[in-house]
């Protein structure tokens, strides 16, 4: 990479978290790809260099601001050229680099039959009797559970997909909501975290866990990829490394063994369309997608299950605030608030109209999943059971999630 070049944007699809690292302010970078094994950690000059990086600046344009932003000291620009290198060769560029190993990765993926559990002894126990005992310790943790309810017209749940050992009251909440239930099919939808431009993320692979496999099925899968179009991405890399799915899948295992097929979604963001429209089936191809999504639940809402595996308000320096989230959480349980009361009163308009009020200040990673729900199925009403918000004094941040059945006339 020649010194007069511009110097490629960093990725977009990377998360990026404050944090300190030896007593100093750092950043540290994971990629959902998998295009690096391990987190990368930024400080120092990097931390002002990488905020430089726009596509556009050369080695020597970001040299300058650095002299102006440093009040006159000079950083060496072979300094600046080395750790330029050092994060291409990390693959955190959008260099020709990342396109060749992007590109390697997403084609070898979508050759495999079975996606591996990613999480495994790391967020929860990779042994299947220490994973069965963990699993009944989050499901005893919300007190001593009744006889439960029997839910008329029980559609299905949203849940968290936070932490297991953080969020495990609400988790517990839900999945004890729904143990009389005997899904044949669990039409599963998450958010994508990783999902680049496309609105849905859809695969074919079985799903394995240490509990054993759970069986895709494949024909609905295709059902929905035609239908969707070009709202569907042509790849699955986006399930790879996510957590969302996979966390629900082993309460379901738990729960339901080897007696039901999933039907793995993942939701990309409606961002750039809540000006522009008014909920989500006002997208052509996204409105042939939900058509079949109702479909498939429709040929037998008796035994099919909606998961919608989602938080809710991300705030705070962690999610790219100024503000500390003290200093808006009122704010923003009203949000969830208003965004809960819509979906217990089946309106998908005042749901999207409240977050296209707010432009999405709140970061509520479920609003894509939930207002596409809405929209497929109309009438779905949801119920809440427990709602809690997660504090990280180290970043001043938090997030809320929430249990709530959903429930519809079939």
């Amino acid at each position: 990479m020649k010194k007069e070049e511009p110097i490629p944007r960093v990725r977009e699809d990377l998360e990026v978290i404050p944090t300190s690292y030896q007593g100093q302010k750092a950043l540290l970078v994971r990629d959902f790809l998998g295009l690096i094994r391990d987190p990368v950690i930024l400080q120092g000059d990097a931390l002002q260099i990488i905020g430089l990086i726009d596509g556009k600046r050369t080695v020597r344009d970001i040299q300058l601001e650095l002299v102006r932003l440093k009040d006159g000291v000079l950083v060496d620009a072979e300094a600046i050229g080395r750790l330029i290198l050092e994060l291409d060769s990390a693959c955190l560029l959008q260099s020709s680099r990342y396109q060749s190993e992007k590109g390697r990765t997403l084609t070898d993926y979508l050759k495999l039959e079975v996606r591996p559990s990613s999480h495994a002894g790391v967020s929860y126990p990779a042994r299947p009797e220490e994973l069965r005992a963990f699993l009944d310790s989050i499901l005893t943790s919300a007190g001593q559970e009744g006889p439960g309810e029997a839910w008329d017209g029980l559609c299905g749940l949203v849940v968290p997909h936070i932490d297991l050992e953080t969020g495990k009251k609400v988790y517990a909440s839900a999945y004890r909501s729904i143990r009389s239930a005997r899904p044949r099919r669990i039409l599963l939808l998450g958010t994508g975290h990783s999902l680049d431009d496309a609105y849905f993320g859809l695969t074919e692979k079985d799903y394995e866990t240490p509990l054993g496999l759970v069986k895709t099925d494949r024909k609905a899968v295709r059902t929905l990829k035609k239908a969707g179009g070009e709202a569907v991405s042509p790849y699955d890399i986006s399930h790879r490394r996510e957590h969302s799915l996979e966390f629900q899948l082993i309460f379901l295992q738990h729960l339901f063994g080897s007696s039901f097929t999933a039907v793995p979604i993942l939701c990309g963001s409606f961002g750039r369309d809540l000006a522009r429209v008014s909920r989500p089936s006002d997208i052509p191809d996204v409105a042939r997608f939900l058509a079949a999504l109702r479909a498939l639940w429709e040929e037998d809402p008796a035994h099919t299950l909606f998961i919608a595996a989602v938080d809710f308000s991300h705030i705070g320096h962690k999610f790219g605030d100024r503000e500390r989230a003290s200093s808006v959480l009122l704010e923003a349980k009203k949000h969830d608030q208003a965004l809960i009361a819509a979906l217990a009163a089946a309106d998908g308009r005042a749901f999207w109209a409240e977050s296209r009020k707010t432009r999405d200040r709140y970061n509520v990673c479920g609003f894509s999943t939930l207002a596409s729900l809405l929209d497929a199925v109309p009438g779905l009403k949801g119920r809440l059971l427990d709602y809690e918000f997660w504090k990280e004094e180290a970043t001043q941040s938090a997030v809320s999630y929430a249990a709530i059945v959903l429930l519809a006339e079939r």
